[in-house]
């Protein structure tokens, strides 16, 4: 599906991050490897340290605390928003939705439209469509929050996934505009007959989460998981990605009528180092435009990479310039998307920290 939405734009962004840092060097010793190998590994993937929310902490008091800021800062009003997009694969409740929650955690009026979007790595541009697909259809200011805790579906015996498992949130305010140049290309694919590639087996309708799937079992590998984790297969993972993503920019740009040596800076979420560099690498993109250190610095936040990406590595640079951008995701599904657009001259673009304990209002 391709599509271009016209009048839209990013205002700002804002990303939050938990305070809590885990570092690879001190869970090595829970992974059932030799530390020489482990160590050789989370070099090439990036493996670094993460943050990882407490336990009081849901994805829902991530997201709340983010817009709180945001109102505090006098960056967002309450009274100007219409409507609220929230993109996560980690409720706080099976019922209501993660909308609802964030929704009565900030008081917000009920006039605000609220809705959900169950979504994965790709989730942020599928949030950014949905949200100007609502300001195109006359709400002037949207909410995009992207959140997850995806660390709790993985297993802390399992070096495959634990050690780039991270958690955040992020609020990005879309807006109105009557700038001609702002408007914003999409291409979004899925081939679900890879999905068994990246899933997590239990805790659905079709495998209810048991005593039975919580149990651990070793791999072929020497990795300990259960059915209720996620379960990935790296080498079909790294295909798909390799196969798919650069025809998948390449027809992005092809789509928006530019040239792929105009874009500034490629936005890409973000699961290990060694797949960005080889997508670079194959893209015959440079690297220093590809950015790849999100990982080794907060882990894989799944939906939440690519704000995560954009407040970490240009940050205030966005409140002076507009350059023209690619944003592109891949992940479960398997599903792939990509966004064009001219990005910055923000009012505020921001990284910032969860201080834990559930916490959703920030100090004065």
């Amino acid at each position: 599906m391709k599509a271009t939405l016209r009048g839209v734009k990013i205002r700002g962004l804002c990303a939050t991050v938990p305070q809590q840092t885990y570092r690879f060097e001190d869970e090595l010793k829970s992974f059932p490897f030799p530390e020489k190998t482990s160590r050789r590994l989370g070099r090439v993937m990036g493996f670094n340290e993460h943050r990882i929310a407490d336990e009081k902490t849901t994805p829902c008091d991530l997201a709340a605390y983010t817009m709180n800021h945001l109102f505090r800062q006098g960056a967002l009003r309450k009274d100007s928003l219409q409507g609220m997009v929230v993109v996560a694969q980690m409720a706080d409740h099976p019922v209501p939705g993660n909308s609802k929650v964030i929704h009565g955690q900030l008081e917000l009026s009920t006039d605000v439209f609220c809705s959900d979007i169950y979504e994965n790595c790709i989730g942020f541009i599928s949030g950014l469509y949905t949200a100007c697909s609502y300001v195109a259809a006359g709400m002037d200011e949207v909410a995009l929050v992207t959140t997850d805790g995806g660390a709790c579906r993985a297993n802390k015996l399992d070096r495959n996934t634990y050690p780039l498992c991270g958690d955040a949130a992020a609020v990005a305010v879309v807006s109105r505009s009557y700038d001609p140049d702002d408007e914003i290309h999409f291409v979004f694919r899925n081939d679900g007959s890879r999905r068994d590639a990246l899933l997590v087996p239990a805790g659905g309708c079709r495998m209810p989460a048991t005593a039975e799937t919580a149990k651990m079992t070793k791999d072929e590998m020497g990795n300990y998981r259960s059915l209720n984790n996620m379960h990935m297969d790296g080498t079909a993972v790294f295909q798909f990605v390799m196969e798919c993503v650069p025809p998948l920019v390449e027809e992005a740009c092809r789509y928006a009528g530019v040239d792929k040596g105009d874009i500034r800076y490629h936005l890409t979420h973000q699961p290990n180092r060694f797949m960005l560099e080889k997508l670079a690498d194959l893209m015959d993109v440079p690297r220093e435009i590809l950015f790849n250190n999100i990982v080794e610095n907060f882990g894989n936040s799944s939906s939440v990479t690519i704000p995560v990406n954009i407040a970490f590595n240009l940050g205030e640079r966005l409140l002076r310039e507009r350059p023209l951008v690619c944003c592109s995701a891949f992940g479960a599904g398997l599903s792939l998307a990509a966004a064009i657009c001219h990005l910055g001259k923000m009012d505020f673009c921001e990284l910032i920290e969860h201080p834990g304990n559930g916490a959703i209002a920030c100090p004065a």
